[in-house]
């Protein structure tokens, strides 16, 4: 499948690891022989998990089974950024190459895996079954603060799809009140864009699309009265009369019924869209190359108001990650 990011962030404080973790004093059997025949993969030193189940998990579950093998082995340590959105469900993008460590003292490094970061500063932390990491809010901020845009919006906007979360103008108190300028414009802009009615990951990403080619930012989960029926939209440029749909693989699982049903009722309600105006789709392949989605959104008539962001558009598809 195309998508590289987590589905939308969920309501448990810390989830647990999507495959069983075993640990030598657990079995009666060498996990390293079993390792060495292929029948084990080892996610930390004296840490193992299935292989064909490892492999069969999605980039985002895998990262979340090595945050886990690591807080089995340190279970004294408070995880942040990445390994911190992985284990509450929040959007990790790509598979990231190191679990990430909050410490108060000593210095930041990175060794075999694992990179410690430095900082000071209190943060809310969450906690179960042995594993604790930085709260949902101070995730966030932290991540706004010290990755890509598009990565700070894709995790305020699953911020802000949380009952418990703050709203927008704690989150600028919050981050006007950390010492160290580093980030703190950047956490701003992202906290100002940021939007809970972005559904998904992929739509937060279309959003960032959109704003920095220049064209208008859409109204998010908008009804539109059809013939057939009234359908909500992820966008609607109402006074152009122009629809976007972001079509993530996720659509077509077998969530929303067998795939060959739920592709007959979107083309059938797409129809019926279509006599309300232009309907434009796209997916991750279109985010990961702007000038397609850009070149989409012309043709329809869609008209650039700014001037785009070229340092902005260049650097997101490093930023979304490598493609499967």
């Amino acid at each position: 499948m195309s998508e590289l990011v987590s589905p939308p962030i969920l309501p448990s404080p810390i989830l647990p690891s999507p495959i069983p973790l075993l640990l030598p004093r657990d079995s009666d059997v060498r996990l390293d022989r079993a390792q060495q025949r292929g029948r084990l993969v080892r996610l930390f030193r004296g840490v193992y998990a299935e292989a064909a189940a490892y492999r069969g998990l999605r980039p985002w579950e895998r990262y979340l089974a090595r945050v886990h093998a690591f807080a089995l082995l340190h279970p004294e340590a408070v995880l942040c950024l990445e390994s911190a959105a992985a284990l509450q469900g929040a959007p990790v993008f790509g598979h990231p190459d190191e679990v990430h460590v909050l410490t108060a003292n000593g210095t930041s490094r990175a060794t075999a895996g694992v990179r410690a970061h430095r900082s000071a500063r209190p943060r809310e932390l969450v906690s179960a079954a042995g594993v604790t990491a930085v709260g949902p809010a101070d995730t966030a901020l932290d991540v706004a603060r010290l990755r890509h845009p598009v990565i700070g919006t894709a995790m305020l906007d699953a911020l802000l799809r949380r009952a418990d979360a703050p709203d927008g103008a704690e989150l600028l108190r919050r981050n006007a009140r950390w010492r160290g300028a580093r980030g703190r414009a950047k956490a701003e802009e992202a906290i100002r864009f940021a939007d809970g009615l972005a559904e998904t990951p992929l739509e937060s990403a279309n959003r960032c699309v959109v704003a920095w080619s220049g064209f208008e930012v859409p109204e998010l989960q908008v009804v539109v009265p059809t013939r057939g029926g009234e359908f909500r939209v992820d966008m609607r440029w109402r006074a152009e009369r122009i629809t976007g749909e972001a079509d993530g693989a996720l659509k077509y699982d077998g969530s929303r019924g067998a795939p060959a049903e739920a592709i007959l009722a979107e083309k059938r309600r797409e129809r019926f869209l279509r006599e309300c105006g232009e309907v434009v789709r796209w997916g991750w392949s279109e985010v990961r190359a702007p000038a397609e989605l850009i070149a989409a959104l012309r043709t329809v008539g869609l008209p650039q108001r700014r001037a785009p962001r070229d340092a902005l558009l260049m650097t997101l598809p490093a930023a979304l990650g490598a493609r499967p």
